[in-house]
């Protein structure tokens, strides 16, 4: 139990910890992606624990909370606060975080605020948490547009520097934490993000069958998916098909599938440049609710990302059972670890041969079936909410506002 500390916690008292889901959003975009996902299952993970020394309020958009059979539902443990702009309106978004959150965290009585995408407001009356997902906005500045890599670069950092404790998705994000903010090791906590449970083999060869034709896919494919921008190394992956084909001129056609981010349109040009039209499809985006059959369905799925603050997508391709191939840089060898077969994303060459190693390898796919879920069971969402409901207990004990800009 919890002792007091002069912000009137109480012992007989569950933790109130407020959350920022306003970035929560159920459009067919790249927004219902990354850290969309993250908060969503962060809500659905806490929900679940057992113990109730903790109640949440959960600050949503109420164009997304008001979606008919919306998963954002209210719980015993969750009340949810309809507030902020709609979810499009980027600046009047962060206007609202940094001047009415803080007076709403107030009004309600909030003891530990967590926001859990890169940025706190600018004064927070209450210990507070962050999340940070990655630096990509450092590491890969040429990806980002200025304006969006400005906001990152600089809120982030005065975040991290000023919040009671800070949550890392993986080791490679903590690691890049402490080199290009120099914080404390021991103030950045890695939590994992969460592999859903309905993220599984599907052997029944009915339904697979059923699910290509209802996509007019071929039989055989291999997969990206993922929000198409520079990052992803989509070119990369390009070109290490087109030299694919030339080793294998019956590999599988190329599906790529996904929703468009920013600077993708170099994309479309390189498939021409490729001569590839006949072999590349662009799926667009997939639902939530359709993404493990789009693993399952595939022989191959193919993530060579450049850089990654975790890299979910080689995690679910995983747990499904679906041969994968991924990055050996920045976090993906922790999503992937020995089950995935890691290729230097620079290197179309060896990407091609890998492809082709991994579409001759008949023992891939039962190898993965037996080794993908079983790796993947790290990323459960009761592992993922036991982690955050102690470091909100942690940050209530410090007492320590988290206050920006003193």
């Amino acid at each position: 139990m919890r002792n007091g500390n002069g912000h009137g916690y109480q012992d007989s008292q569950p933790l109130h910890v407020g959350i920022n889901a306003q970035l929560v959003t159920f459009g067919q975009s790249y927004r219902n992606a990354g850290v969309s996902r993250y908060t969503l299952s962060l809500l659905a993970g806490l929900c679940e624990l057992s113990s109730s020394e903790q109640q949440y309020t959960a600050f949503v958009n109420a164009e997304e909370a008001r979606i008919a059979g919306s998963p954002l539902a209210e719980r015993e443990s969750l009340q949810l606060v309809v507030s902020g702009p709609p979810s499009a309106g980027v600046l009047r978004r962060i206007q609202w975080e940094q001047m009415v959150l803080p007076g709403e965290l107030r009004r309600r009585k909030v003891e530990v605020f967590h926001s859990p995408v890169n940025v706190l407001p600018a004064w927070v009356p209450c210990p507070s948490v962050v999340t940070v997902h990655d630096l990509a906005f450092l590491r890969y500045p040429q990806y980002f547009r200025p304006a969006q890599r400005t906001y990152q670069r600089i809120f982030t950092r005065y975040s991290v520097k000023r919040a009671t404790r800070v949550i890392a998705v993986s080791e490679a994000t903590k690691g890049d934490l402490v080199e290009c903010f120099h914080l404390a090791p021991d103030r950045v906590t890695v939590v994992y993000p969460v592999v859903d449970d309905d993220f599984q083999p599907c052997q029944d060869t009915g339904t697979l069958d059923s699910f290509r034709a209802s996509h007019r896919l071929p039989d055989r494919y291999i997969l990206f998916l993922g929000t198409l921008e520079p990052r992803k190394n989509i070119i990369g992956l390009l070109e290490a098909y087109a030299r694919l084909r030339q080793l294998d001129a019956q590999a599988p056609q190329l599906i790529i599938a996904g929703a468009t981010g920013w600077y993708y349109s170099t994309i479309y040009a390189r498939v021409q440049e490729l001569n590839l039209e006949a072999q590349v499809t662009f799926a667009g985006f997939v639902s939530r609710e359709e993404q493990p059959l789009w693993y399952a369905a595939a022989e191959l799925f193919v993530y060579p990302s450049a850089y990654e603050g975790f890299g979910i997508p080689v995690a679910e391709a995983l747990a499904c059972g679906t041969p994968t191939i991924t990055s050996s840089v920045s976090s993906l060898p922790e999503a992937g670890g020995t089950v995935a077969v890691q290729v230097n994303p620079s290197d179309s060459k060896a990407l091609a041969y890998a492809m082709q190693g991994s579409l001759a390898d008949r023992a891939a796919r039962p190898r993965t079936l037996f080794l993908g879920p079983k790796w993947t069971r790290r990323f459960s969402s009761r592992r993922a909410a036991n982690a955050c409901a102690q470091i909100y207990e942690e940050a209530a004990r410090s007492g320590r506002p988290g206050q920006l800009g003193r």
